[in-house]
């Protein structure tokens, strides 16, 4: 058997590369601390007046 037709590629971006991981990390800090102002409103406001739709939760 080929191996060569047995081996699926992998989809783009999938590469778990120490580089890759070391790029979503620096993203994902990124993203938290440009965001900062707004989840610490969101949080405020959740402990002010609840979840937003709590009384829908079924759990």
């Amino acid at each position: 058997m080929d191996i060569k037709k047995t081996t699926q590629p992998q989809p783009k971006g999938t590469d778990r590369s120490p580089r890759s991981d070391e790029n979503t990390i620096e993203q994902a800090r990124r993203w938290a601390e440009e965001n900062a102002d707004a989840i610490r409103c969101y949080n405020e406001y959740v402990e002010k007046n609840g979840l937003p739709l709590e009384k829908y939760r079924m759990f």
